[in-house]
């Protein structure tokens, strides 16, 4: 798990590499790696050019951009990494959830503390990676989670994810066969391969008839010839024995 920290006080900073550092010991069945930034826009300067962290450690109170606001640019970008706050005052609890913040602390940082919030912090992102898939795109990678992909299609060179949210996330561009530059995502066993160029979640089916299959009644997926029965089987059996009530 890739953590950043972001904190104005090098004193603060030098405490946590020794308290990560410390954790990294003690747990060796879990492994963190971690950046240390002096300012908020050091912190997105380095995400423009680079990649998104999986956990953000942000200072509160800090010259120019507060942690607050560091969260926000952080969550208006679309990034959904995990965020925890550290201040000396608990007066800015209630602020910190406008940005969905994972957990909160107050300075001093006591190592128990910290290291069960990172227990926490890891167990989720174990969670998020087994129900997720990583997808190269022309700028970073990117976790897809499996519940929010409705279909991915082949376009050209590139493999198209269409979510949940109406957004499309376009991969990088590819060369073989689409089975295999959706490998990790036919692993899951809520994704159907639909002929060369497409795999759709079988929650968002909503019909199959002997041609085509209805995703949320907006989009249509012809059926190849011979794979009505097959698909429907498919699709029966996931909702009786796998699926859940699910809501669109």
């Amino acid at each position: 798990m890739r953590i950043a920290v972001c904190d104005d006080e090098k004193k603060s900073r030098d405490m946590m590499i020794e308290l990560i550092r410390e954790y990294n010991l003690t747990r060796s069945d879990r492994s963190l790696t971690l950046s240390v930034f002096a300012s908020a826009n050091e912190l997105l300067n380095f995400i423009e050019e680079y990649n998104r962290f999986d956990l953000y450690i942000l200072d509160i109170i800090m010259p120019r951009m507060s942690g607050i606001q560091l969260g926000s640019a952080l969550r208006e970008s679309g990034d959904e990494g995990m965020i925890v706050y550290l201040t000396t005052s608990p007066d800015f609890a209630v602020d910190s959830y406008t940005v969905e913040a994972f957990h909160y602390l107050l300075k001093p940082i006591d190592a128990g503390s910290l290291f069960h919030c990172l227990d926490r912090a890891v167990d989720r992102f174990i969670q998020f990676h087994k129900n997720a898939v990583a997808v190269r795109t022309a700028r970073s990678i990117r976790m897809l989670p499996i519940q929010d992909i409705r279909y991915a299609e082949r376009t050209g060179r590139l493999i198209c994810y269409h979510m949940r949210d109406g957004s499309v996330i376009n991969s990088s561009t590819f060369n073989g066969t689409f089975k295999s530059a959706v490998a990790g995502l036919l692993t899951h066993k809520e994704i159907l391969p639909v002929g060369s160029s497409f795999a759709v979640n079988l929650r968002y089916i909503t019909e199959i008839t002997r041609h085509d299959l209805i995703i949320d009644e907006t989009c249509k997926i012809a059926i190849p010839r011979g794979k009505y029965e097959a698909y429907k089987t498919k699709w029966s059996d996931y909702w009786l024995n796998e699926g859940v009530c699910h809501v669109i």
